[in-house]
C-alpha cells in the first residue's frame, strides 16, 4: 500500500499478456494465472503457518450500510475486477480451511443487538467513515487489532502509520492494508481543455512539486468564458473553471494540509485550524468563488456549478476519486487526474484525504487466531491480483498505456491521509462546521459573510466539548489516555 508502483508494472505485464491472446478465453485465464503465481513467488511471503486449518469455520463479514463491491463476491465472473476478488477468497478459504461470507445493508442498532446478546455471527465490520466510528468505538464493539495473532503490522501489505493516525486512544481499532480499495480524493480535468488553452500540462506541475491551490485557481480562472454573453456562467456552452462540491472543498483544506485537528503531543486530539494559514486558504477559496466562472451556484453545496457536469466538456476541473476514471472512456475528450493541490511549493507532499469506508474486527469474535489469520491472509494476498486488476479497470481502453496517468494515480495512492477529526466527529455539534469550512468558504459569495474568525469563535467551545466528551467515553473501554500523576492527583 505505500509502494504502488509494482501494482503498475504488473498491472501494465497483466494488460500485454491479454494483448497478446489469440482471443482464446482459456489461454487468456491461464496467462492471468501464471502471471499471477509468479508474482506471488517473487514477493516477500506472509508469516502464517502452512498447518493451519480452521475445519471449515465461518468468516463472515458485516457491510453496515456499505456496499461489498470490490471485496467479497458470491461467485466469479467474465468481468476481471469480479473474477480476481473471487479467487482471492476462494484462495483465503483453501489456505485456511474457512468458509468466507457477508452481508451487505447490515443496519447498526441490528449489529449492536446481536453483540449486547453475545453473538458472535460478524467477525469483520465494515463502517461509513463518517456517520459510525464514533458510536462503534466507544461503545466498546471494536477490537484491538493489535492484539490480533498473526497480524504483521510492520508488512509492506499493512499502513500501520495511518492506523495509528486513525486511533484516538491507545489502541488502533480500523484497519488499513492493501485490502481496502480506497478512494483518495483527486481532482479530475480536461486535458484537452488544457491543451486548447495553452495552459502549462498539471501533470508537469505535480511531478515539479509545484501543483499548488493558487495553480488550480490561476487555471479554473484562466478558461472561464460566458460563450452566450448572458453575464452567468451556466449556459450550455459557457466554460467553466470548477465543478467542486462541498466534499472536494472539505478535501482541499486537506489538501493544503490545514487540518481541523490534530494529535498534541501527548497524543491527545485538539482543534488546529484558527491560523493565518487557515485566513489564507479561506480568502483564496472566497475569492475562486467570487471569480467569472469560478461559482455561479448561490445554494448550500459550494462549488456546484446548476446543471453542468463534467462530461460536457465544459469544465475543467472536477473533484472525484481514482475510481471516477472507469467512467470517463466515453467521454468525447482526453482526462487526467491529479492530487489535491499543495498550499504552496514547499509544502512536502500531496495530501489526498480518504472518503473509502474503514474496516475492523467485532470484538465479540470467539477466535481470534482464524480472524487475525483470515485478515492477514486478505491483505498480503490483494497484491498478488486484486490491485493489479484495479488498475486496469480504471486505466481501461485509451488509459492502458498512458504512463503519465499511471503515474498520477501512483502518487495519489501514495499521497492517502485521514483527517483524524473529520472521520469520528464530522457530524457533531460545533465540528460539523468546523469540518464544513471549505464549503461555507465558496458560499460566502451569496451572502457576504467572510469573517471565519468570527465563525470559528462560534463554533470552538462546541467542538471542544466534542472531542472532550469521547475521551470521557472512550476512558471508561481502555482507561484514561494521560495516567494522572502524583502531584496532579493530589
Amino acid at each position: 500500500m505505500k509502494k504502488l508502483g509494482l501494482f503498475l508494472l504488473i498491472a501494465a505485464m497483466l494488460t500485454q499478456l491479454a494483448a497478446c491472446g489469440s482471443g482464446n478465453t482459456d489461454e487468456t485465464e491461464a496467462s492471468t494465472e501464471a502471471a499471477t503465481e509468479a508474482t506471488e513467488t517473487t514477493r516477500i511471503q506472509h508469516q502464517i503457518p502452512n498447518e493451519l486449518d480452521f475445519g471449515g469455520e465461518t468468516f463472515n463479514a458485516a457491510f453496515i450500510a456499505n456496499d461489498p463491491k470490490y471485496y467479497f463476491v458470491e461467485e466469479s465472473s467474465s468481468d476481471n475486477m469480479i473474477a480476481a476478488v473471487y479467487r482471492r477468497t476462494t484462495k483465503t478459504e483453501e489456505f485456511l480451511g474457512v468458509d468466507i461470507t457477508y452481508q451487505d445493508s447490515v443496519e447498526a442498532n441490528d449489529f449492536f443487538t446481536l453483540y449486547k446478546s453475545g453473538d458472535d455471527i460478524y467477525q469483520m465490520l465494515f463502517v461509513n467513515s463518517m456517520t459510525h466510528p464514533l458510536s462503534f468505538t466507544v461503545g466498546g464493539y471494536m477490537k484491538d487489532l493489535d492484539s490480533l495473532p498473526y497480524l504483521d503490522l510492520s508488512a509492506e501489505w499493512w499502513n500501520y502509520e495511518q492506523m495509528q493516525t486513525l486511533a484516538l486512544g491507545k489502541y488502533p481499532y480500523f484497519a488499513v492494508s492493501d485490502f481496502m480499495i480506497t478512494e483518495p480524493a483527486s481532482l479530475l480535468f480536461n486535458r484537452s481543455m488544457i491543451t486548447d488553452n495553452n495552459l502549462e500540462n498539471p501533470y508537469d506541475l505535480v511531478l515539479a512539486g509545484t501543483w499548488t491551490l493558487d495553480e488550480l485557481i490561476r487555471m479554473a480562472t484562466a478558461v472561464a468564458n460566458d460563450i452566450n454573453g448572458d453575464g452567468e456562467y451556466g449556459g450550455e456552452d459557457d466554460i467553466v473553471g470548477g465543478n467542486i462540491g462541498v466534499g472536494g472543498a472539505v478535501t482541499l483544506f486537506t489538501g493544503c494540509g490545514q487540518l481541523i485537528s490534530e494529535k498534541n503531543e501527548e497524543g491527545m486530539l485538539e482543534l488546529v485550524l484558527n491560523s493565518e494559514k487557515t485566513l489564507d486558504i479561506v480568502d483564496k477559496l472566497n475569492s475562486f468563488a467570487r471569480a467569472p466562472g469560478g461559482n455561479v451556484s448561490k445554494d448550500n453545496l459550494g462549488l456546484n456549478i446548476g446543471d453542468k457536469s463534467f462530461s460536457s466538456g465544459t469544465v475543467l476541473f472536477s473533484d472525484g476519486t481514482p475510481a471516477d476514471m472507469a467512467n470517463v472512456t466515453d467521454y468525447d475528450f482526453d482526462t487526467g487526474i491529479v492530487p489535491m493541490p499543495k498550499y504552496n511549493a514547499d509544502q512536502k507532499r500531496y495530501m489526498c484525504y480518504d472518503w473509502s469506508e474503514l474496516m475492523g474486527i467485532s470484538n465479540a469474535i470467539k477466535n481470534p487466531e482464524m480472524v487475525g489469520a483470515v485478515l492477514e491472509f486478505l491483505s498480503w494476498d490483494s497484491k498478488n491480483e486484486v490491485f493489479p486488476t484495479y488498475y486496469d479497470v480504471l486505466l481501461k481502453t485509451r488509459y492502458s498505456s498512458d504512463m503519465e496517468t499511471r503515474e498520477m494515480m501512483n502518487i495519489i495512492f501514495d499521497s492517502l491521509v485521514y483527517e483524524v477529526g473529520g472521520v469520528y466527529f464530522s457530524m457533531q455539534p460545533g465540528f460539523c462546521e468546523l469540518w464544513f469550512t471549505g464549503g461555507s468558504a465558496l458560499n460566502w459569495t451569496s451572502d457576504g459573510n467572510t469573517n471565519f474568525s468570527a465563525m470559528f469563535r462560534a463554533y470552538r467551545n462546541p467542538a471542544k466539548n466534542t472531542i472532550a466528551s469521547y475521551y470521557e467515553e472512550l476512558a471508561k473501554i481502555e482507561g484514561p489516555l494521560l495516567e494522572e500523576t502524583t502531584e496532579s492527583a493530589q
